[in-house]
């Protein structure tokens, strides 16, 4: 799945404006019940603000008044290293740049440099809520990277009456080791385990199974 299907595209986006102030900035970000939000100069993305770094930066550093600093440019507080990534990015290679960064979102650009969009950390964890939701029984397959292995564990859950709803593949970078996450809906999930298990798979079923 690309970013741009899970984005929030521009049209729909509170932004501030480099021109603003940090009292505008501010009432922007309580307005819309926001931490954070894109800085732009006209559909140009520049930079983020965020709530936390208006106050830590006006306590910890700032020696005027508040009026003052209220009235101070966004572009004094506006965070400008943050890596703008396309809306064709796939969304796990945007999830693992979260992971890396303390941003709770990620701006989208497009070739020109404007600012298409966002994605935010939100929108990530909903889809993967989705992969690995709660509305089916779910297992892990422990396997090792043997041809035709994963075609044999389908044909054996169908067999036992599952009907496969997902599967993810992790390498697990040990000896060619793979881990296989399984989300089946079944009347019968014990006899598919026990399907898999009759036939020599490393079956493991979380807890709240």
């Amino acid at each position: 799945m690309k970013v741009k299907v899970i984005m929030i595209p521009f049209r729909d986006l509170k932004v501030i404006s480099i021109k603003d102030t940090i009292g505008q900035a501010i009432r922007q970000i309580d307005d819309h019940n926001m931490m954070s939000l894109p800085v732009v100069d006209g559909r140009r993305f520049i930079g983020v603000l965020s709530k936390q770094h208006i106050y830590e930066t006006y306590f910890k550093d700032y020696e005027g008044s508040k009026e003052e600093y209220k009235d101070c440019r966004v572009d004094m507080l506006m965070k400008t290293k943050i890596e703008g990534i396309s809306e064709n990015m796939p969304i796990e290679e945007a999830a693992a740049m979260f992971i890396k960064t303390k941003f709770r979102f990620i701006p989208v650009i497009d070739e020109d440099g404007g600012l298409t969009g966002i994605v935010t950390q939100q929108a990530i964890f909903k889809e993967y809520q989705k992969l690995f939701g709660t509305s089916y029984r779910t297992f892990t397959i422990y396997s090792f990277d043997y041809k035709g292995t994963l075609a044999k564990i389908t044909e054996l859950i169908a067999r036992a009456g599952g009907n496969i709803k997902n599967i993810v593949l992790i390498n697990t970078e040990t000896l060619g080791l793979q881990e296989i996450f399984f989300r089946v809906e079944t009347d019968d999930f014990a006899g598919v385990i026990k399907m898999l298990q009759k036939k020599g798979f490393d079956v493991r079923i979380p807890d709240k199974d």
